[in-house]
């Protein structure tokens, strides 16, 4: 036999799962900003610290091996990070070697380490630009 509730029930059952989520989230963002690993205190990184998310760096880290490997040659590497997470792939990495990664390498998606919009501006969301065009193609 099903177990049957009311609506306010499964409201509030939501709501506690959704606010519980939130806060873990928000702790997450605190975390990025103030936590800096080992990894992340050498020159390379100078510019993302504070700036990009916890996972993009980790990221980062990963395509760093790969630059004794790949080098500055983008068909070696195959640049799929670039692609598929708008982050330096290793070719890239390899061009900063001695410097440190510009913050503008970065998709704007791995700034984001808070809910506010603040600082973050985009003309219009592309899937919506997509989904405008597709509907008056079925009319």
């Amino acid at each position: 036999m099903a177990l049957i509730r009311d609506l306010c029930s499964v409201w509030d059952a939501m709501n506690n799962m959704i606010t519980m989520q939130n806060s873990e989230i928000k702790a997450s963002f605190e975390t990025n900003r103030h936590v800096v690993g080992h990894v992340f205190k050498v020159t390379l990184y100078k510019r993302l610290i504070d700036m990009v998310s916890r996972y993009a760096l980790n990221h980062i880290v990963t395509e760093l091996e790969r630059v004794n490997y790949v080098g500055i040659d983008n068909s070696r590497c195959g640049c799929i990070i670039r692609t598929t997470h708008g982050l330096p792939c290793a070719c890239e990495i390899a061009r900063y070697v001695v410097g440190s990664i510009p913050h503008d390498t970065i998709h704007m998606f791995w700034w984001r380490l808070s809910f506010s919009d603040q600082g973050l501006s985009e003309p219009e969301v592309y899937i919506t630009i997509c989904f405008q065009k597709v509907h008056r193609i079925r009319k």
